[in-house]
């Protein structure tokens, strides 16, 4: 197809969205509908990943160490649990820092404890793991039981295996909401532009009969589906950001809740809209097309 082709039937599909305003219209608000709705299905799940990262992060696994293990041992042996694939960050806690942490979440009421030995805790090393699969999780427990001067280990199966379970759970369910969510776009875009091409049909067979081929006659009908999608992502992108926004400031009310900032995923969101809007306006109008082209595009039936 020739550049000038290609111009004049951009022009003609511009045209046409603003002739056939009403189903324009009604196309983009369906189209937000379905793409806020997204946003905030990705939304949600960006928080609660964040919300797990920070639950994950304080999931620590307490590495005990021997009574016989000194300052300098202690730091060699951090140094090697550090050095583990899985292991994220670690905390050296020594004797006196153990007990006068515990010291102070019991009050004054058993300072007779501390009197005579304020040692009396085992030192300790505060991991964090990168990963909280079971598999690496056990591999890497395993590796420091067999690290000398350890003595114990304390870690929490249980909440590990919830924590993945929920995970993977919010991660299926939000994949199935997007993408039956992108279905009805593609369904709302083919049979508006099915509409449309109902009204025109006496055009499009007057199109045909003078030589018009498909693609000519299907590439108007594209750029509508495309604009459709990217004003619908426009529009969403900003309605959501209102939305969420003045879901921040209720939150934050409450103090112990917090949420990620929309400016750290905007972007996202919008690129995400604009290649849903395109993908959707550019599958539903050929496969609206298509099937009119095929079963109905002809001069004959124009005219029934």
């Amino acid at each position: 197809m020739k550049l000038r082709s290609v111009r004049y039937l951009t022009v003609e599909g511009f045209k046409n969205i603003w002739l056939h305003r009403l189903m324009t219209l009604a196309s983009v608000c369906v189209l937000v509908s379905c793409m806020l709705l997204m946003g905030v299905a990705v939304l949600l799940t960006y928080n609660i990943q964040a919300s797990f990262v920070s639950v994950k992060d304080n999931n620590l696994a307490l590495v005990f160490l021997d009574d016989k293990v000194n300052d300098n041992e202690a730091v060699e042996v951090e140094k090697k649990i550090s050095a583990l694939s899985n292991v994220k960050k670690t905390e050296y806690v020594s004797r006196e820092q153990g007990a006068e942490s515990f010291r102070e979440s019991i009050g004054t009421m058993f300072d007779d404890l501390f009197e005579n030995d304020s040692t009396f805790l085992p030192a300790k090393i505060k991991v964090t793991w990168k990963d909280l699969s079971k598999t690496k999780t056990e591999k890497a427990i395993e590796q420091i039981k067999n690290i000398k001067g350890v003595y114990y280990v304390n870690y929490s199966k249980g909440l590990t295996k919830v924590l993945n379970g929920i995970q993977n759970v919010i991660n299926t369910a939000s994949i199935w909401i997007i993408g039956l969510l992108l279905f009805t776009s593609l369904v709302i875009i083919a049979n508006t532009i099915r509409i449309t091409m109902a009204a025109r049909k006496l055009e499009i067979s007057i199109m045909k009969a003078v030589g018009a081929t498909n693609n000519f006659i299907r590439f108007p009908f594209i750029v509508e589906g495309i604009t459709f999608g990217l004003i619908s992502a426009i529009i969403s992108t900003g309605v959501l950001y209102l939305i969420y926004n003045s879901t921040i400031d209720q939150v934050r009310q409450f103090g112990f809740l917090s949420l990620i900032p929309y400016s750290s995923v905007v972007w996202y969101l919008f690129g995400g809209f604009c290649i849903i809007g395109v993908v959707a306006g550019t599958i539903g109008s050929l496969i609206s097309i298509s099937k009119y082209l095929r079963k109905e595009g002809s001069e004959q039936n124009a005219f029934i």
